[in-house]
């Protein structure tokens, strides 16, 4: 029997037994098969080298597809191109093989791979060199390369794979070594478009930029290729990031085979509250179901905790011989803890991950059959990406949704066609970002003198940046031309996964380094007393030194999981756009939040019943961002019957609720944004709640919700207008991440605001 047709009857076998079973049976609110689809093919003129036709012949690849005959030939033309298509598409062909072909002719032609990750970075060397001679030599440049390996990279390698940090901190403000290579840079790749977003978006943008300056003094012009996931805005986003017009290739013409869906909603226990059966135990009983057919499997969680929760009680649920072939990953791990996982996933070695979506990228996982995503991932974008690292042969594959209590979840399981059939969402960058774009104009300017003619490459507000920085001592000028006084360069003091934020490390009580967090997660999760997880064990957080960046924890194993409670203030201090939709008046415009983590709860992790809270004595975070916020009248309210007593649940209420639908209009989730609503503000005539970026400067989400406006406000009264709890509940209008512990919150008084206020 073939391993498709194995992978076929473990599948069916799996589903079958679901079927059997009326607990799994109800859950099963949705399935359905997709067929699979035949492959068009395109041919090149002219035709690749004789060389290199031979090695796509001894890589299995006889033919091209339409895509990827369209992209290579505007490729040839020097023409930026970003090709959107599914998972196993054969994306990355479209750029090896310009690659190949280019150095056959000019062995001096280099080019530069980047990725977002280390463990894709290192997974795709494998399939750099498969078409290139012995004149193509490729290698890893990263934090993992040791020195005398980085000395030989820069005289030897003409095809180095990294990352844009590694880019950023490591090449660019080094690039006089670099000189051979940035010189005969020809092509320049970016790999898994979709994650560019956002703050990581945001800096690389800028990363691109400064590339393309030094490659310019060095004589160069490198051709860009993007290459993404499906997305609302591939072309918008990829040119955003390079700062010129890219093209887009975005019609998948490669084949799958067939598919079964799966949306699996945990039993509904408590009508009156909403509250369902745990979907993390519902994803875990799935797991271990299939790993115990043998269907090889990746389990996506939504965050650390999740991912250590369903790997933890999978090897309870497991026999012995399949515990040991299961493993989680996420970020946090120790590069030497990644490598290993990565080594026996590869080699097949297991059977099934825990993972976040750390492995929801391009990297080759193997024969995988089936996905299952714990939660909704937040955009159709990424959960079509989660779904389509399984079923990579013309073996049937299987994809599982476990919906979770949040309201995209609930909306996507009672719509499934907007699921599958969806538009996916646009994602957004702001290299305009003050923050963001003085750091990268200091670091320009130790890497190359700066003058005007660079506004090309930083945009219209350059000069202003440059001025100010000036003023400010952080620039010097000399003869006309301004320069970096500081001697070595800034970026080693950035982080592109941040907006500035500072990192704490996380030690256990013998020393060994554990992991690292951003300062706002130390506070909120790994504050004095927390519950913090690490590969399925269990720490308790006993200090958070803020002198020294260090978070204590010692390992014990407690029947309860810790919530923090926080104190918000805003402040507006800028006005942009305004625009009315019913009663509700519009705006957007620049704020100030401040936030304190001032207690904590101690919650069982059986019943979600509080144990006790905590104070805590944390230093007040100031945050400078970008917001949307929503202004209703109060005669609008008063006919609503919305009186002063009920006025803060009511708009605490719609605050979370517009909140939780905000990812069906954009790429992001609730942990990018913030909220506050206020029944009296300072700013605000009468209700008003507030939606604003999460990061400091704003990454443009504000900007695009501000845009769909009475799209987000109409499917936010569709949702908790629709939902049958009656008082209130996760998949409506409480939300996870609710500072004042989800209190006081009105939905009825929501529903008739929402109705009132849009003339419904």
């Amino acid at each position: 029997m073939t391993q498709a047709a194995d992978s076929r009857h473990d599948i069916m076998a799996a589903l079958h037994a679901w079927h059997d079973d009326v607990d799994a049976a109800a859950a099963i609110v949705h399935q359905r098969r997709e067929p699979g689809v035949a492959a068009r093919y395109g041919s090149l003129d002219p035709a690749p080298p004789e060389a290199v036709s031979a090695r796509l012949q001894t890589a299995g690849i006889d033919r091209l597809y339409e895509h990827q005959v369209a992209a290579i030939e505007r490729i040839r033309s020097h023409e930026d191109v970003v090709v959107a298509a599914g998972t196993a598409s054969g994306k990355s062909l479209v750029y090896q093989l310009p690659i190949a072909e280019t150095i056959e002719h000019d062995s001096d032609a280099c080019a530069l791979l980047l990725y977002p990750t280390k463990a894709l970075t290192r997974d795709q060397l494998r399939g750099v060199s498969r078409l290139g001679s012995d004149e193509l030599v490729s290698a890893v440049y990263d934090g993992d390369t040791d020195i005398e390996s980085r000395r030989w990279i820069r005289r030897h390698a003409n095809v180095v794979l990294t990352n844009p940090d590694m880019l950023h901190v490591g090449i660019l403000p080094n690039h006089g070594s670099w000189r051979r290579f940035l010189a005969n840079i020809r092509f320049v790749v970016v790999d898994e478009l979709h994650v560019l977003r956002g703050v990581f978006g945001s800096h690389t943008a800028h990363v691109l930029r400064r590339l393309r300056r030094v490659a310019a003094a060095n004589g160069a012009d490198p051709v860009f290729v993007f290459t993404s996931a499906t997305i609302g805005n591939p072309g918008e986003l990829a040119s955003g990031l390079v700062g010129r017009t890219v093209a887009v290739v975005d019609q998948d013409t490669s084949p799958r085979g067939p598919r079964q869906h799966l949306i699996w909603n945990p039993e509904l226990e408590d009508p009156e509250t909403g509250r369902r059966a745990s979907s993390l135990g519902a994803a875990t009983r799935i797991f271990s179901d299939l790993v115990s057919h043998d269907v090889s499997t990746i389990l996506f969680a939504r965050s650390r905790k999740a991912t250590e929760l369903t790997y933890r009680w999978a090897r309870d649920r497991l026999d012995d011989d399949r515990r040991e072939r299961i493993s989680s990953y996420r970020a946090g791990y120790l590069p030497e803890e990644r490598r290993q996982i990565e080594q026996r996933l590869f080699a097949g070695e297991l059977l099934g991950v825990t993972a976040t979506n750390a492995l929801e990228l391009g990297i080759d996982v193997g024969g995988l059959d089936a996905t299952i995503a714990s939660t909704f991932p937040g955009t159709i974008a990424s959960y079509r990406q989660q779904s389509g690292r399984a079923g990579r042969g013309a073996g049937l594959a299987l994809n599982v949704l476990v919906a979770g209590q949040d309201a995209l979840d609930q909306y996507y399981a009672a719509h499934p066609d907007r699921l599958y059939r969806g538009v996916p969402e646009a994602a957004v960058v702001n290299p305009d970002n003050p923050a963001i774009a003085d750091a990268h104009v200091l670091c320009a300017a130790h890497e190359l003198l700066l003058e005007p003619a660079d506004r090309t490459y930083f945009g219209p507000s350059f000069e202003e940046t440059v001025n100010r920085l000036v003023q400010e001592g952080s620039l010097g000028i000399r003869d006309g031309r301004v320069f970096w006084p500081g001697g070595r360069s800034p970026a080693g003091g950035m982080d592109l996964r941040s907006a500035g934020a500072r990192r704490y490390v996380i030690v256990d009580e013998g020393g060994d380094l554990l992991g690292s967090v951003d300062e706002d997660r130390a506070f909120a999760q790994c504050h004095r007393g927390a519950v913090y997880l690490h590969r399925g064990d269990g720490y308790l957080v006993d200090r958070c030194d803020i002198a020294l960046g260090e978070i204590r924890v010692r390992r014990e194993e407690v029947p309860y999981y810790t919530q923090p409670k926080t104190e918000k203030d805003l402040v507006v201090t800028g006005l942009g756009d305004h625009q009315t939709i019913g009663d509700i008046t519009v705006r957007r415009g620049l704020v100030t939040v401040s936030s304190q983590v001032v207690a904590f709860q101690r919650k069982l992790i059986s019943t979600g019943a509080t144990i006790d809270t905590e104070r805590l004595d944390l230093p007040v975070r100031r945050l400078q961002t970008e917001a949307v916020w929503y202004e209703i009248p109060e005669e609008t309210m008063a006919e609503a019957g919305i009186d002063a007593g009920s006025a803060p649940g009511a708009l605490h209420a719609v605050e979370h609720a517009a909140i939780g639908v905000l990812p069906l209009f954009a790429i992001c989730d609730r942990w990018d944004v913030g909220g506050l609503s206020a029944a009296a503000h300072p700013d605000a005539p009468a209700g008003v709640f507030f939606i604003y970026d999460g990061y400091d400067g704003g990454i443009g989400i504000a900007t695009l919700a501000f845009a769909a406006a009475e799209r987000h406000l109409e499917a936010t009264l569709d949702l908790v207008g629709a939902c049958p709890c009656h008082r209130g509940c996760p998949s409506c209008v409480q939300s996870p991440k609710c500072g004042n512990f989800n209190e006081p919150l009105d939905k009825d008084g929501a529903i008739r605001l929402f109705r009132g206020a849009l003339r419904r």
